[in-house]
């Protein structure tokens, strides 16, 4: 069996990414998937996210805003971890340091010590260097610097 991928003309595909970007923010590589999935020629990709930029129905400072935001807030990623993921969607400069950096200092460290409180209850280790060691990569891999982070476990 042959998968074939539908050809849409550019109006319907025009129609159905702006609606796709009206769902939630999205970033360019979003809406390029998309355009690839819909089986678009690539010679109207450019015209047609032209179009959505030009109408405000993409705009990369609101995603950078709203990635930033919902990744530190609801899914409690530090920076490091932040700027990869915006990497990965091939989104970087100064918007995205200005974003990150925006993060209020003190509710970062609140959140860095929020984890460690609930991750201490799910560890068992007794040796107190050993369970320092497991806060501490837990931590780096949610993306926070290492730096802070021995500064936060110091104070717990």
């Amino acid at each position: 069996m042959q998968n074939r991928i539908k050809k849409i003309d550019y109006q319907k595909a025009l129609e159905k990414a702006m609606r796709y970007c009206v769902y939630q923010e999205r970033c360019i590589l979003d809406v390029e998937n998309r355009l690839l999935a819909w089986g678009l020629p690539k010679s109207d990709w450019d015209k047609l996210i032209d179009k959505l930029i030009e109408q405000d129905f993409l705009n990369e400072n609101r995603y950078i805003e709203d990635y930033v935001r919902g990744k530190f807030l609801i899914k409690k990623w530090g920076r490091n971890k932040i700027k990869a993921g915006l990497l990965q969607k091939k989104i970087r400069g100064a918007e995205v340091e200005e974003k990150i950096m925006s993060i209020d200092e003190a509710e970062y460290k609140k959140t860095i010590n929020y984890l460690i409180e609930k991750k201490r209850v799910l560890l068992t280790q007794k040796d107190d260097l050993e369970l320092r060691d497991k806060l501490y990569r837990y931590l780096l891999s949610k993306g926070f610097e290492s730096e802070i982070i021995v500064e936060e476990l110091k104070n717990c």
